[in-house]
């Protein structure tokens, strides 16, 4: 699994101390890489994996999509350590390793996503399966 989760630097309310991050990150207003993850799954091969993707899409803010011929699912769900007032980290300094890890070289903020398919239900996988011969 490839969990892809991010985070950002927080200042304190009280203190009103300015913070160390990237100008991007200060302008992102949504704050994209805080509001869900996604982990890496098999591609599907079997009908049965085809029914399994279905099943997952079924349930509220979950998504599929395909990036570079791997297959993910996305979990549509905001971070618990995100304020939503300043869009930025309440445990910067304690935040985990994904978090630190994640640049915003790779940050999804400067447009759309990049994907080569994005099913956000099963009537959208259904119609791709059909469109691809999945019997």
């Amino acid at each position: 699994m490839k969990p892809k989760t991010k985070g950002q630097r927080k200042t304190s309310r009280r203190a009103k101390q300015p913070f160390s991050q990237h100008p991007q990150c200060a302008q992102c207003v949504p704050a994209k890489c805080c509001r869900y993850f996604s982990l890496e799954i098999d591609r599907p091969r079997v009908r049965r994996d085809y029914d399994d993707l279905l099943w997952m899409l079924a349930h509220r803010r979950v998504s599929v999509y395909i990036e570079n011929r791997k297959w993910y699912l996305m979990i549509h769900t905001q971070c618990r350590y995100l304020d939503t007032e300043t869009n930025l980290c309440t445990t910067y300094d304690t935040r985990p390793e994904m978090c630190r890890q994640h640049s915003w070289r790779e940050c999804e903020w400067h447009g759309p996503y990049d994907f080569e398919e994005h099913f956000k239900s099963c009537e959208e996988l259904t119609r791709w399966m059909k469109k691809k011969g999945v019997h």
